[in-house]
Order: C-alpha cells, then structure tokens, then sequence
C-alpha cells in the first residue's frame, strides 16, 4: 500500500485503522449516552449506530483528503453533522421534545473526549 502526503507518510492501513478505532470510539461514548436518555431498544441503537458511523466517517474523510483541517473547517464540519444526525433522528423517531439538545449534547460529548484523547496522546 501507498502513503499519501497528506497523511504524514503513514500508510493507507495506518490511516484506515486510526479511522476504523476513532469511529468505533464515537459510537461506544454516543450510542449509551443516547440510550440513557431512552433511545435504548433494537431499532434505536441501530439508527443511532449507522447515523454515527456514516457522518463519523463522512466528516474525517473529507477533512483528511478533500479539505483544509483547520479550526473552521472542523467547527463548519462539526455542525453540519449534529444537524445531519438531529435530521436522521428526527426521520428515524418523530419529532421529539429535547432531540436537538440530546444530539447537540451527544456530539460534544464525544468530540471533547476525542479532544482530550489528542492531547493526552500527544503528551505521552
């Protein structure tokens, strides 16, 4: 396998891995935080699993190869997928009281302790 430039040299494995280990990472800190809120029965945890992982790797694959990473870019990104994922949850589950705010909550949540997961690598 080749590397890109834009990956630093790593490899094309390197970067599916990193990929494959941060978005599970989104979906085991989103998934049981949407189901202590009730969104916790088969279809709920499938929606809420395939609605991560699509704009999980919707926005890091865009951000990796077709845009600039630099903070607007990730804050422009970061918006469109809570309203992406609200959308999808509101189709999935009906127009419900405290969705924004849940799927708002949700993602930074996860954002934030991907953020600190950054930097404590970076330290260590």
């Amino acid at each position: 396998m080749g590397s890109f430039p834009e990956s630093g040299g790593r490899r094309i494995g390197g970067i599916a891995v990193s990929l494959f280990l941060a978005c599970a990472l989104t979906v085991l800190i989103e998934t049981p935080f949407l189901a202590l809120f009730g969104y916790r029965d088969r279809y709920a945890l499938t929606v809420t699993v395939c609605v991560n992982v699509m704009t999980y790797l919707t926005l890091n694959l865009c951000l990796r190869f077709l845009a600039p990473l630099t903070l607007q870019t990730v804050a422009v990104g970061e918006i469109l997928v809570v309203l992406t994922e609200y959308l999808l949850y509101r189709i999935a589950f009906g127009a419900r009281r405290g969705l924004f705010l849940l799927t708002f909550a949700a993602n930074l949540l996860s954002f934030g302790l991907g953020a600190a997961g950054q930097i404590v690598q970076r330290l260590i």
